[in-house]
């Protein structure tokens, strides 16, 4: 199974889900874990182009605030909700389709919801600076037990998509 975790270190669960620039994977069974990746997130903000530059405070090159062009393109852009685009939130989403769990230290409620319908279940560990090495020992620890139903539930496979194959 592959959990991941929002950090800013690589060392610590210590990144909001939505600004997070790195989140490490690793596999984990009872027998152990191992460190997958490093899916790494381009945050940088596009530096201005000399279109924009020259373009006055209404959004456009004239400068007249009630320019179609100017508020066209301001519609194109992604919605923000938040602090999460939803550009970047489907991308980390598609990059973590494949874990059942992502260790985050905050997340918003959009992307909560869009990672527990893809299956990911968003956990926040009990700190807000916890240790990864310290969370996957735990982790192999409980597997190796009676895990919680939540982690009971993530480790099976889709019972709804299973259930959806045998009736047709």
């Amino acid at each position: 199974m592959k959990i991941a975790f929002a950090t800013s270190d690589r060392i610590n669960v210590d990144a909001h889900f939505g600004w997070a620039q790195e989140i490490d994977v690793y596999e984990i069974s009872d027998g152990g874990y191992e460190f997958i990746e490093t899916l790494s997130f381009n945050k940088e903000t596009p530096k201005p182009s000399e279109d924009t530059i020259e373009k006055g405070e209404g959004g456009c090159k004239h400068g007249k605030s009630d320019c179609k062009k100017a508020k066209k393109e301001e519609e194109q852009k992604p919605k923000v909700q938040n602090g999460e685009s939803d550009d970047k939130l489907a991308q980390k989403i598609a990059a973590l389709s494949d874990c059942k769990i992502v260790y985050v230290a905050s997340i918003g409620g959009t992307a909560a919801a869009k990672l527990i319908k893809k299956g990911v279940m968003p956990v926040k560990p009990r700190s807000k600076k916890e240790d990864i090495i310290y969370l996957l020992n735990r982790l192999v620890q409980t597997l190796k037990g009676n895990p919680p139903p939540w982690l009971r539930k993530a480790l099976r496979p889709n019972q709804e998509s299973l259930g959806e194959l045998e009736s047709v």
